[in-house]
């Protein structure tokens, strides 16, 4: 069973649906640190950022403790209207957008990013699990490591950044423990929020499942 782990991000790139598409499980990681500015809480959108507001100064903690103020479904319908209102396939598909973002109800930040992965996911047509896991012992490659082992996975799709921390050694401990690492070859049509490809693509599955091998 081929598996990949990501951070519940916000309405996230294609690179995101990329992996899901492509494996059996997709594990959302809401026990990992919240990266105050990064995109758990934010995502480009026309090549500007686009954040939701949080309540307090949440530092150092998991992602599934951090709450957003109120108020945020508004905030992220008018974003998105301010950005893609003239866009050419707005009318066809905007109005439906707007509408899962409003359904979205709560305040904590891994449950509204979920929700909106799921909406996403099923505007898509992927129907690959989705698993919240429990939460993990370890940190670092460990951690990815204890994931896996728990959820049953042969196989971890893993974005090329990992190879950073991963390397030789953590090649090794793949393999000893009998699990297939296979690294992304998503294609990058715009590094910019799962919107935009809705917005500007005739069909976004095709960005979606691009390949930067072999043309396809």
């Amino acid at each position: 069973m081929r598996v990949a782990i990501h951070q519940p991000d916000l309405l996230p790139w294609s690179g995101f649906w990329f992996k899901m598409v492509n494996s059996d499980a997709f594990v959302l990681a809401v026990h990992d640190q919240l990266q105050k500015h990064w995109v758990q809480r934010r995502v480009m959108m026309r090549e500007t950022w686009v954040t939701l507001p949080l309540v307090g100064k949440p530092h150092l903690v998991p992602i599934n403790t951090v709450e957003v103020k109120d108020g945020w479904q508004d905030h992220l319908v008018d974003s998105i209207r301010g950005r893609y209102v003239g866009a050419r396939h707005w009318k066809a598909r905007g109005g439906e957008i707007l509408d899962r973002i409003s359904s979205v109800q709560g305040s904590n930040l891994a449950q509204i990013n979920i929700a909106l992965i799921e909406h996403v996911r099923d505007m898509l047509g992927i129907t690959t699990r989705l698993i919240v896991p429990d939460p993990p012992e370890h940190a670092g490659l460990e951690r990815v490591l204890e994931v896996l082992q728990a959820v049953g996975a042969t196989s971890y799709l893993s974005g090329t950044g990992a190879r950073d921390y991963i390397k030789d050694e953590g090649q090794r401990r793949f393999d000893d423990l009998g699990i297939e690492l296979v690294w992304s070859d998503h294609l990058k049509t715009t590094g910019d929020s799962i919107v935009t490809v809705f917005m500007d693509y005739d069909d976004p599955m095709e960005v979606v499942a691009a390949r930067a091998q072999n043309g396809t």
